[in-house]
């Protein structure tokens, strides 16, 4: 397929882009053109005003790019009537019923969509427990019946008529676009539908536990049989009751199309709150854009990103759970926030949406509840220390969200903390501070470096967000304040998190990741509260844009002026590497002093500046990210998938066979344990999981990461398999077969099937043993029959 140079999008991709962009154009101007008396002109009007025109226009787009990369339309129908009729619709009238009102239409279908999500998992885990997983569809048939047949019931139908800015629709579905463009020119090139695939590794993960919810429920861990699932679940859970509905494949549904929905849940849910939070539309796309694309400065010309954050837009698709949990999170934050903000009476069911939300968040992320628990206790705080008064409803919001979390270590987690520690190891991480040759040293450097990495990150964070500071500027205290202690409280449960947590892997990032939509509403609303009156905005906004690019010049000036290598501290004294990691970023806080120190003496002599110095300070010191938020947009999602975990397409279709011909409840054996074939385990990298993952069938062991029993060794490498008598007995079955070591297998653990990779077996034998039933290239299956 021949490609562009944007982003790897084929050729016909990027003409259907231009004609759109042109057609646009021309359509404007022709409007123009036409006379104040012409029929036609109020009538295009209001069509171009309506939010259902560009979210048409983005449904067909994502149908063309989708069919660019494998998806048949078709397909792409049946998915989306099945999000719009199936989750989202029925979801918005649960919605309307719990807040006893109805909001503009993109706001009540899209928390509709994250209702409807929580009531779809609900109900198919129990429909799939009973053995009757169709069950579940009851729900949103009966939802809509029911609206439709009850007189009282049938109000929730009817819109609240209130309309958004035509720039906001149009402004969201730019984005949603680009979002579009992004996923298709870095994620779904590199990921294939049909034929040898080079997935990023852990996407059989996520296919493989996909295939258990389709086949089992509550689930186990689907490549070590007997293993329990102790992890947020419930994005598998999702996929799989949308796999059952539709007839849809679940890798077309992980790879294509079930994170769209969501990426649309939390761009508008995001720009809603920032709108109901300041009052001003304007402030929605600035939060999205914060949401997404916001990353740290990066003054330094040896390193990608020198501190995490909650730059997200990489995750989305390689972590399905990072956006599902983006999505419920941006619902609940909303939700929260309407909660908070008004002294009003609100109706007592508004807490079943409060705890339908809560429930789809303890199983989304398991970083989601413990940052809402934080944000919680910072309104109570708050409230207490500056009002004298306990917060009732941030009370009650604590008890239930506890409640949950409580469940959820319970019943999703296990009460398993999967590898959490305390300590500095999480700040030794960081990037700008893990340079090479520290690792042979010690005593004072064990605690400087790490002090040092955190106060830079403290500084970057401060320079990402620094738009969240003009909320100081507020005069005004109120129970508005609620809400905006709430996002401070997230904030900082991320940022802590992410400091003192240190998990495998560094999981701990996706504290800060599913803490975006926060900060970014949080960095909106400060930005709101600096902005000065105006008649005419023009000038502000072209001086908002220049400040901005004066930030990014300063940045990269910076760099430029520093070395282009990282420090060692095998070669240099830890007197000469301090200062190339911390005066650059002293040099980006001289700036940001020097901007206003500057700003200040020129206000009085420039009336565009009056009031609006501490709006330029700000657009400075954000602008600071502006290069480094290029670099992220123009990499790849992935660097491609590490050696030897290329999935070939005869051992996918040898897969499907099994899948085809066994029962779900069948056992499988393979002897395909690592990324590479090998029979050194102690070199082995344990992350196969694409047996499992393809055909749908739980498997004696394969891969053994990822897993509750995975010890993790202070090298970052996996500990061999922790029962070598069982892994010993899998494997003698194919290298060395035997009637005792197939009797092993069939009545000492009950595998009923074997998935042979050919060429680290001996065919010969295993073939006397067992009955070949498939074979694919160098795959095949054999069935274990009686004696």
């Amino acid at each position: 397929m021949p490609h562009s140079l944007i982003f790897g999008i084929p050729n016909h991709i990027s003409f259907s882009i231009a004609i759109v962009i042109v057609g646009t154009a021309i359509a404007i101007l022709a409007l123009r053109s036409l006379g104040p008396e012409s029929w036609i002109r109020p009538r295009l009007r209001e069509a171009a005003s309506s939010g259902w025109l560009p979210a048409s226009i983005l449904a067909v787009f994502a149908t063309v790019v989708l069919a660019a990369y494998g998806t048949p339309i078709p397909q792409t129908a049946i998915f989306g009537a099945y999000v719009i009729f199936g989750i989202a619709l029925p979801g918005m009238l649960w919605v309307r019923l719990f807040r006893g009102r109805a909001a503009h239409v993109s706001e009540d279908l899209t928390l509709g969509l994250a209702v409807g999500y929580c009531l779809e998992m609900a109900t198919y885990v129990a429909a799939r427990a009973v053995g009757a997983p169709l069950l579940f569809v009851l729900w949103p048939i009966s939802t809509l019946i029911a609206f439709a047949a009850i007189p009282a019931l049938r109000r929730h139908w009817r819109g609240s008529g209130a309309r958004v800015p035509v720039w906001w629709s149009w402004g969201l579905a730019v984005m949603l676009g680009y979002l579009l463009i992004y996923s298709a020119g870095t994620f779904f090139v590199s990921h294939h539908l049909t034929g040898t695939d080079t997935p990023y590794v852990d996407m059989p993960y996520h296919l493989a536990l996909i295939g258990e919810l389709i086949n089992h429920a509550p689930p186990q861990i689907p490549y070590v049989s007997g293993v329990p699932l102790a992890y947020h679940w419930f994005f598998y859970a999702d996929a799989a009751a949308t796999s059952w509905a539709t007839g849809i494949e679940p890798v077309t549904l992980l790879y294509r199309l079930s994170g769209l929905p969501m990426f649309v849940a939390f761009v508008v849910l995001t720009a809603t709150a920032a709108g109901r939070l300041t009052g001003r539309s304007w402030t929605g796309p600035v939060a999205v854009a914060v949401a997404l694309f916001g990353t740290v400065a990066d003054p330094y010309s040896w390193t990608g990103t020198p501190v995490f954050d909650t730059q997200t837009i990489n995750l989305t698709w390689i972590s399905p759970t990072n956006l599902f949990g983006l999505a419920l999170f941006a619902a609940i934050v909303l939700a929260f926030i309407d909660l908070l903000q008004t002294d009003k009476d609100v109706p007592r069911r508004y807490w079943l949406l409060i705890a339908l939300l809560v429930f789809g968040a303890a199983g989304a992320k398991a970083s989601l509840l413990p940052l809402l628990i934080v944000g919680l206790l910072a309104v109570i705080a708050g409230f207490a220390i500056c009002c004298h008064r306990l917060h009732g409803r941030a009370v009650a919001g604590l008890a239930a969200v506890g409640v949950g979390l409580v469940l959820a270590t319970i019943l999703l987690y296990l009460g398993m903390t999967r590898g959490l520690v305390i300590g500095l190891d999480s700040l030794r991480s960081l990037p700008v501070v893990s340079i090479p040759g520290d690792e042979h040293t010690g005593g004072m450097l064990d605690l400087v470096m790490p002090i040092v990495g955190w106060l830079i990150a403290v500084l970057l964070w401060s320079f990402l967000w620094a738009g969240a500071y003009g909320l100081i500027a507020r005069r005004h205290r109120s129970s508005a304040d609620a809400p905006i202690l709430l996002l401070v409280g997230i904030g900082a449960g991320g940022l802590g998190a992410v400091t003192v947590f240190s998990y495998p892997g560094l999981s701990q990032v996706y504290y800060l990741t599913v803490a975006a939509g926060a900060f970014g509403v949080l960095t909106a609303a400060g930005i709101a509260a600096v902005v000065p009156a105006r008649a005419r905005y023009l000038p502000l906004i072209v001086c908002v844009s220049v400040a901005a690019l004066v930030g990014a010049g300063a940045v990269l000036i910076i760099s430029k002026l520093g070395p282009a290598n990282a420090p060692t501290l095998a070669q240099d004294h830890l007197s000469g590497v301090l200062p190339v990691i911390i005066v650059p970023v002293l040099a980006l806080l001289g700036v940001a002093i020097i901007t206003l120190v500057v700003l200040r003496l020129a206000a009085p002599r420039w009336p565009v500046l009056q009031g609006s110095v501490p709006l330029l300070v700000i657009a400075v010191v954000m602008g600071f990210s502006l290069p480094n938020v290029a670099n992220v947009l123009a990499s790849p999602i992935h660097g491609g998938p590490p050696p030897g975990l290329s999935v070939a397409g005869d051992g996918i279709d040898v897969a499907r066979w099994l899948r085809d011909h066994s029962d779900p409840d069948d056992l499988v054996a393979t002897n395909l344990h690592c990324a590479w074939y090998t029979t050194v385990y102690d070199s082995c990298n344990p992350v196969s999981f694409w047996v499992s993952a393809y055909s749908e069938r739980r498997v004696l062991v394969e891969g053994w990461t990822y897993t509750t029993r995975t010890i993790v060794l202070p090298s970052g490498q996996v500990a061999p398999f922790w029962d070598p008598a069982l892994l010993a007995a899998n494997d003698s079955a194919f290298t060395d077969p035997s009637a005792a070591a197939i009797a092993k297998l069939r009545d000492g653990y009950g595998v009923r099937w074997l998935f042979a990779d050919l060429t680290g077996a001996d065919s010969d034998s295993l073939g006397r043993y067992a009955d070949l039933r498939y074979r694919e290239g160098d795959f095949a299956v054999y069935e274990l029959l009686g004696p």
